[in-house]
């Protein structure tokens, strides 16, 4: 498994949430600060999954509250 960078992770996240990179920032919220929805969740979880063999399950998926939450669980893996 290859690994992702912060950077691409907030590449990532910011071509999903159709916002410009440098907006995102550690304490960035998904939901309040970025508006995504489920659908849009799904799109990230799904991503990573295919491009990066990185597997969230849904348990994992609705303690990752912001970028950085999401940062330290991708590095802890």
């Amino acid at each position: 498994m290859a690994k992702i960078t912060e950077d691409q992770l907030r590449t990532l996240v910011a071509d999903i949430c159709r916002v410009e990179p440098s907006a995102i920032r550690p304490e960035t919220r998904f939901v309040a600060d970025l508006n995504m929805d489920s659908l849009t969740s799904l799109d990230l979880l799904t991503d990573l999954e295919e491009e990066w063999d990185i597997e969230v399950t849904q348990e994992d998926a609705r303690t990752l509250q912001t970028f950085g939450q999401l940062c330290a669980f991708v590095a802890g893996l």
